[in-house]
Protein backbone atom coordinates (compact mmCIF):
# COMPACT_ATOMS: atom_id res chain seq x y z
CA UNK A 1 0.00 0.00 0.00
CA UNK A 2 1.32 3.44 -0.91
CA UNK A 3 1.89 5.91 1.90
CA UNK A 4 -0.16 9.08 2.33
CA UNK A 5 2.63 11.37 1.13
CA UNK A 6 2.92 9.48 -2.16
CA UNK A 7 -0.85 9.54 -2.69
CA UNK A 8 -0.90 13.29 -2.03
CA UNK A 9 1.55 13.72 -4.91
CA UNK A 10 -0.99 12.32 -7.38
CA UNK A 11 -2.55 15.80 -7.08
CA UNK A 12 0.56 17.76 -8.08
CA UNK A 13 0.16 20.21 -10.94
CA UNK A 14 -1.74 23.33 -11.93
CA UNK A 15 -5.52 23.10 -11.57
CA UNK A 16 -7.72 25.77 -13.15
CA UNK A 17 -11.40 26.04 -12.33
CA UNK A 18 -13.86 27.72 -10.02
CA UNK A 19 -15.37 27.74 -6.53
CA UNK A 20 -19.19 27.82 -6.71
CA UNK A 21 -21.02 28.64 -3.47
CA UNK A 22 -24.62 27.56 -2.84
CA UNK A 23 -26.85 28.08 0.17
CA UNK A 24 -28.66 25.24 1.95
CA UNK A 25 -31.44 25.34 -0.67
CA UNK A 26 -28.80 24.91 -3.40
CA UNK A 27 -29.41 28.45 -4.65
CA UNK A 28 -26.35 29.89 -6.39
CA UNK A 29 -24.66 32.63 -4.35
CA UNK A 30 -21.56 33.35 -6.41
CA UNK A 31 -18.82 31.80 -8.53
CA UNK A 32 -15.13 32.61 -8.18
CA UNK A 33 -12.55 31.59 -10.82
CA UNK A 34 -9.48 29.94 -9.31
CA UNK A 35 -6.08 28.47 -10.07
CA UNK A 36 -4.44 26.02 -7.68
CA UNK A 37 -0.80 25.02 -7.96
CA UNK A 38 0.58 22.07 -5.99
CA UNK A 39 4.32 21.64 -6.47
CA UNK A 40 6.95 19.49 -4.82
CA UNK A 41 9.67 21.68 -3.31
CA UNK A 42 13.21 21.20 -4.70
CA UNK A 43 14.19 19.60 -1.39
CA UNK A 44 11.49 16.97 -1.87
CA UNK A 45 10.42 17.28 1.76
CA UNK A 46 7.46 19.61 1.32
CA UNK A 47 4.63 20.36 -1.09
CA UNK A 48 3.92 24.01 -1.81
CA UNK A 49 0.36 25.21 -2.39
CA UNK A 50 -0.53 28.44 -4.18
CA UNK A 51 -4.20 29.31 -4.68
CA UNK A 52 -5.30 32.32 -6.74
CA UNK A 53 -8.81 33.77 -6.82
CA UNK A 54 -10.31 36.24 -9.28
CA UNK A 55 -13.32 38.50 -8.81
CA UNK A 56 -16.63 36.86 -7.95
CA UNK A 57 -19.17 36.33 -10.72
CA UNK A 58 -22.90 35.72 -10.47
CA UNK A 59 -23.27 33.09 -13.15
CA UNK A 60 -21.97 29.78 -14.42
CA UNK A 61 -19.98 28.99 -16.51
CA UNK A 62 -17.39 31.49 -15.44
CA UNK A 63 -15.69 33.86 -17.84
CA UNK A 64 -11.93 33.26 -18.17
CA UNK A 65 -9.93 35.47 -15.76
CA UNK A 66 -8.48 38.51 -17.49
CA UNK A 67 -7.35 40.78 -14.65
CA UNK A 68 -4.97 40.24 -11.77
CA UNK A 69 -6.15 37.86 -9.04
CA UNK A 70 -7.88 39.50 -6.08
CA UNK A 71 -6.69 36.99 -3.48
CA UNK A 72 -3.69 34.72 -3.00
CA UNK A 73 -3.28 31.89 -0.49
CA UNK A 74 0.01 30.08 0.13
CA UNK A 75 0.62 27.02 2.26
CA UNK A 76 3.43 24.54 2.77
CA UNK A 77 2.89 20.86 3.64
CA UNK A 78 5.79 18.97 5.21
CA UNK A 79 3.55 16.56 7.09
CA UNK A 80 -0.14 15.74 6.86
CA UNK A 81 -2.79 16.61 9.43
CA UNK A 82 -4.76 13.81 11.07
CA UNK A 83 -7.87 15.44 9.58
CA UNK A 84 -6.63 14.66 6.05
CA UNK A 85 -6.82 11.20 4.46
CA UNK A 86 -5.77 10.16 0.94
CA UNK A 87 -6.94 7.06 -0.91
CA UNK A 88 -5.49 4.78 -3.58
CA UNK A 89 -6.88 6.90 -6.45
CA UNK A 90 -5.34 10.11 -5.11
CA UNK A 91 -8.77 11.25 -3.96
CA UNK A 92 -9.01 12.51 -0.40
CA UNK A 93 -11.21 13.83 2.36
CA UNK A 94 -10.81 15.85 5.51
CA UNK A 95 -13.08 17.30 8.14
CA UNK A 96 -13.94 17.66 11.79
CA UNK A 97 -12.59 14.83 13.95
CA UNK A 98 -14.95 15.68 16.80
CA UNK A 99 -18.20 17.64 17.02
CA UNK A 100 -19.05 18.89 20.51
CA UNK A 101 -22.48 18.57 22.13
CA UNK A 102 -22.71 22.12 23.45
CA UNK A 103 -23.26 25.02 21.02
CA UNK A 104 -20.74 27.27 22.76
CA UNK A 105 -18.04 24.67 22.20
CA UNK A 106 -18.73 24.10 18.51
CA UNK A 107 -16.04 25.00 16.06
CA UNK A 108 -18.14 25.04 12.92
CA UNK A 109 -18.22 21.44 11.65
CA UNK A 110 -16.97 20.91 8.12
CA UNK A 111 -16.22 18.19 5.60
CA UNK A 112 -14.26 18.32 2.36
CA UNK A 113 -14.25 15.63 -0.31
CA UNK A 114 -11.75 15.71 -3.16
CA UNK A 115 -12.09 13.33 -6.12
CA UNK A 116 -9.32 12.88 -8.68
CA UNK A 117 -9.51 11.16 -12.06
CA UNK A 118 -6.86 11.93 -14.66
CA UNK A 119 -7.01 15.61 -15.69
CA UNK A 120 -10.07 16.31 -13.52
CA UNK A 121 -10.71 17.09 -9.88
CA UNK A 122 -14.18 17.41 -8.35
CA UNK A 123 -14.20 18.80 -4.82
CA UNK A 124 -17.00 19.50 -2.38
CA UNK A 125 -16.85 21.48 0.87
CA UNK A 126 -19.77 21.38 3.32
CA UNK A 127 -19.89 23.96 6.12
CA UNK A 128 -22.23 23.99 9.12
CA UNK A 129 -22.80 27.01 11.36
CA UNK A 130 -22.17 27.13 15.11
CA UNK A 131 -25.63 25.73 15.84
CA UNK A 132 -25.10 22.73 13.58
CA UNK A 133 -27.20 23.87 10.61
CA UNK A 134 -25.84 23.21 7.13
CA UNK A 135 -24.87 26.69 6.02
CA UNK A 136 -22.87 26.60 2.78
CA UNK A 137 -22.15 24.16 -0.02
CA UNK A 138 -19.05 24.88 -2.09
CA UNK A 139 -18.50 22.95 -5.33
CA UNK A 140 -14.99 23.16 -6.78
CA UNK A 141 -14.53 22.07 -10.39
CA UNK A 142 -10.90 21.84 -11.50
CA UNK A 143 -9.14 20.96 -14.76
CA UNK A 144 -5.46 20.24 -15.19
CA UNK A 145 -3.84 23.15 -17.03
CA UNK A 146 -3.28 22.40 -20.71
CA UNK A 147 -5.69 19.48 -20.82
CA UNK A 148 -8.82 19.25 -22.96
CA UNK A 149 -10.91 17.85 -20.09
CA UNK A 150 -14.53 18.97 -19.88
CA UNK A 151 -17.11 19.14 -17.13
CA UNK A 152 -19.27 16.10 -16.42
CA UNK A 153 -23.06 16.39 -16.94
CA UNK A 154 -25.22 17.18 -13.89
CA UNK A 155 -25.92 13.95 -12.03
CA UNK A 156 -29.41 12.46 -11.96
CA UNK A 157 -30.66 9.68 -9.71
CA UNK A 158 -31.45 7.27 -12.54
CA UNK A 159 -27.77 7.23 -13.55
CA UNK A 160 -26.94 5.54 -10.25
CA UNK A 161 -29.62 2.86 -10.19
CA UNK A 162 -28.62 -0.77 -10.48
CA UNK A 163 -25.55 -2.83 -9.71
CA UNK A 164 -22.01 -1.55 -9.24
CA UNK A 165 -19.01 -3.75 -8.54
CA UNK A 166 -15.80 -2.84 -6.75
CA UNK A 167 -12.78 -2.03 -8.84
CA UNK A 168 -10.03 -4.64 -8.55
CA UNK A 169 -7.97 -2.28 -6.37
CA UNK A 170 -10.88 -1.20 -4.16
CA UNK A 171 -11.80 -3.34 -1.14
CA UNK A 172 -15.33 -4.16 -0.05
CA UNK A 173 -18.52 -5.48 -1.55
CA UNK A 174 -20.33 -4.24 -4.60
CA UNK A 175 -23.34 -1.97 -4.40
CA UNK A 176 -26.90 -2.12 -5.63
CA UNK A 177 -28.77 1.19 -5.63
CA UNK A 178 -32.56 1.46 -5.65
CA UNK A 179 -34.62 4.64 -5.99
CA UNK A 180 -35.45 4.59 -2.26
CA UNK A 181 -31.75 4.65 -1.40
CA UNK A 182 -31.33 8.02 -3.10
CA UNK A 183 -34.29 9.96 -1.70
CA UNK A 184 -32.20 12.04 0.73
CA UNK A 185 -29.34 12.71 -1.66
CA UNK A 186 -28.63 16.14 -3.13
CA UNK A 187 -27.46 16.06 -6.76
CA UNK A 188 -24.94 18.51 -8.13
CA UNK A 189 -23.47 19.76 -11.40
CA UNK A 190 -20.37 17.99 -12.72
CA UNK A 191 -21.55 14.48 -11.83
CA UNK A 192 -21.56 14.91 -8.06
CA UNK A 193 -23.93 14.19 -5.19
CA UNK A 194 -23.86 14.17 -1.41
CA UNK A 195 -25.79 12.99 1.62
CA UNK A 196 -25.47 15.00 4.84
CA UNK A 197 -27.61 16.08 7.81
CA UNK A 198 -29.16 19.52 7.42
CA UNK A 199 -28.96 19.73 11.22
CA UNK A 200 -26.17 17.90 13.04
CA UNK A 201 -27.04 16.31 16.37
CA UNK A 202 -23.72 15.10 17.80
CA UNK A 203 -25.60 12.89 20.28
CA UNK A 204 -26.83 10.69 17.45
CA UNK A 205 -24.87 8.66 14.93
CA UNK A 206 -24.76 10.15 11.46
CA UNK A 207 -22.75 10.03 8.25
CA UNK A 208 -21.59 12.50 5.63
CA UNK A 209 -21.11 11.01 2.20
CA UNK A 210 -20.15 12.30 -1.24
CA UNK A 211 -19.74 10.66 -4.62
CA UNK A 212 -18.59 11.55 -8.10
CA UNK A 213 -19.62 9.86 -11.33
CA UNK A 214 -16.75 10.86 -13.62
CA UNK A 215 -18.03 8.59 -16.41
CA UNK A 216 -21.17 6.47 -16.91
CA UNK A 217 -19.24 3.40 -15.72
CA UNK A 218 -17.16 4.88 -12.87
CA UNK A 219 -18.45 5.89 -9.44
CA UNK A 220 -16.24 6.92 -6.55
CA UNK A 221 -17.63 7.52 -3.08
CA UNK A 222 -16.28 8.57 0.31
CA UNK A 223 -18.15 8.22 3.59
CA UNK A 224 -17.39 9.81 6.98
CA UNK A 225 -19.19 8.24 9.96
CA UNK A 226 -19.66 9.77 13.41
CA UNK A 227 -20.67 8.10 16.67
CA UNK A 228 -23.22 9.26 19.23
CA UNK A 229 -20.46 11.07 21.14
CA UNK A 230 -19.68 13.32 18.17
CA UNK A 231 -16.39 11.61 17.32
CA UNK A 232 -15.38 10.46 13.86
CA UNK A 233 -15.46 6.65 13.88
CA UNK A 234 -14.50 5.72 10.31
CA UNK A 235 -13.73 6.97 6.82
CA UNK A 236 -14.53 4.64 3.93
CA UNK A 237 -13.62 4.88 0.25
CA UNK A 238 -14.87 2.85 -2.69
CA UNK A 239 -14.18 2.92 -6.41
CA UNK A 240 -17.06 1.21 -8.21
CA UNK A 241 -17.44 0.31 -11.88
CA UNK A 242 -19.92 -1.35 -14.21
Amino acid sequence: MLDQWTLFQYNLGIWQGSFTTFNQQLQLQHVQPSELTLALAPSGVSIELSLLFWSEQQHQPVAPPMAEPVKRISQSFSNLSSELCFFSTGSFCRGSLFIASFPQAWSRPYAEFGFLNGPRRHRLVLLWDGAGHLDRIILIREFRAGSSAVECPPLQANQLLGDWRCDINSPGDGLRLEADDLEQWIFLPDGGAFLAPLQIDPNQTFRIEALWVSSPTRLERITRRYGDNGALTSVDHQLLIR
